[in-house]
């Protein structure tokens, strides 16, 4: 029987930030499969759409295609994601830009902040506090965070380590 390292331990420390960065990859992969799950909704695709009508980036593609259809090409857009992040093992460079991907998915979420009304919590003040759409918003910067570190790690890897056949 092998030992059994403890915590703070260099071999369990070893292990863990072997490990992280995966736990990290496949959980954003779980979030970006979900997401994309939900856009086939109608519940979603009505949830979405004031982000949407607001934006000064993404209003127009309301005249163009209808709240399911543009919700249904979010979703499709976010399951690519998922697999492109999903990919690493494989390829380093398809990986790259499914963290390159996500990055943008996260600006454009977080420019909601800006442009639609109502982020602010009337009730106690208005804005630092957030209503519950600002509260939905929020924690994409932290996803944004885990997103450009995945970028990162898939750019540094594919100059030092090759794919797995």
């Amino acid at each position: 029987m092998g030992m059994i390292s403890e915590p703070g331990s260099i071999a369990y420390t070893a292990k863990l930030a072997r490990v992280a960065p995966l736990i990290a990859r496949y959980a954003l992969v779980t979030v970006f499969v979900w997401f994309a799950g939900l856009k086939l909704t109608d519940y979603e695709a009505q949830g979405i759409a004031p982000l949407g009508e607001h934006s000064p980036f993404l209003s127009w593609i309301y005249h163009l295609v209808s709240i399911d259809t543009f919700s249904r090409l979010v979703g499709a857009a976010e399951l690519i994601t998922a697999v492109l992040l999903a990919l690493y093992p494989w390829s380093r460079p398809a990986s790259a830009l499914g963290g390159a991907l996500a990055t943008l998915f996260f600006l454009g979420t977080l420019s909601f902040m800006i442009t639609t009304p109502g982020i602010g919590e009337a009730s106690a003040g208005g804005f630092p506090v957030l209503s519950a759409t600002g509260e939905f918003l929020i924690k994409d910067l932290g996803l944004l965070g885990l997103s450009v570190w995945l970028l990162a790690d898939s750019l540094v890897t594919t100059r030092s380590t090759p794919p797995i056949d």
